[in-house]
């Protein structure tokens, strides 16, 4: 009698066992570095491999080209582009104005760091996101803030609210994407019409090169930009930067001019 129950809890021990038992074919895990386990390579594909908890050294995080974290950006807020990039004015209009009615939402373009919460001059009430990589986003003439100074924010996480602060004749988003403390067009690297980043900005190493190999070709509603200018008569670099989109600055640094330098016609300029 004491065998047959021993025997009928030994297989019903078996069958729960068995019924929690699942096959794995080894040959479909893989091993990946930084994790304890061996994962199934069809789950590899939906990991964000990126991450630093699960890059390998090879793949370490300074590693990653800005072009790769800049190509997963995500729109900082919806509306249609109402002022580009580039001269205006009499000055350098360094960001993209984006129509947005007051108090609706601006959200973090991407994972950051808020290095600025304030009011700043003609950007009125501002944040500044730092990205890593040398990469920072602006957001600016908020009429409210709806995050701390010094806070980690996630890609998509409302950080403020549209208004018309600072410098502004109507309620607007002027968003503004910097390398090394330099301003780029967000054209370069956003699609606004389609609300999508462009496919070309994962395959550059930063903002400069995809600058350099965009301009000359044109983008969105952008004409294509000569490399190279030649001056005509009645031509100043302030004319001759509102014509093709740079600073005055910039022609001087590439051409080894001053500001005061009198041009020649004929004269051939680098502009980019």
């Amino acid at each position: 009698m004491q065998k047959s129950v021993l025997l009928i809890c030994f297989s019903l021990v078996l069958m729960l066992f068995s019924a929690k038992a699942q096959y794995i074919n080894t040959d479909s895990l893989i091993v990946v570095e930084g994790l304890d386990l061996g994962c199934l390579i069809s789950e590899l594909d939906s990991m964000e491999i990126y991450s630093p908890e699960l890059l390998p050294d090879n793949l370490a995080q300074e590693s990653i080209t800005s072009g790769y974290l800049l190509s997963m950006f995500s729109m900082p807020g919806s509306g249609h582009v109402i002022s580009r990039f580039g001269p205006r004015s009499g000055r350098m209009h360094t960001g993209t104005d984006i129509k947005m009615n007051k108090g609706d939402t601006i959200y973090a373009a991407f994972d950051g760091i808020v290095t600025r919460r304030q009011y700043y001059h003609g950007y009125g009430n501002m944040v500044v996101l730092d990205h890593g990589n040398n990469i920072e986003t602006y957001y600016a003439h908020l009429s409210g803030y709806l995050i701390k100074d010094g806070a980690s924010v996630e890609m998509g996480e409302p950080i403020g609210l549209a208004g018309a602060t600072g410098r502004a004749t109507t309620s607007h988003l002027h968003f503004e994407i910097r390398e090394n403390g330099k301003p780029y067009d967000t054209e370069l690297v956003f699609d606004f019409e389609n609300g999508k980043t462009r496919g070309k900005v994962a395959t550059v190493e930063n903002l400069a090169e995809l600058h350099k190999e965009l301009k000359p070709k044109g983008y969105s509603v952008n004409q294509p930009v000569s490399q190279k200018y030649v001056v005509r008569s009645g031509d100043s670099l302030y004319k001759i930067s509102k014509r093709t989109k740079t600073t005055i600055k910039s022609l001087c640094m590439l051409n080894d001019l001053k500001e005061t330098s009198i041009l020649q016609i004929g004269q051939v300029l680098t502009v980019y």
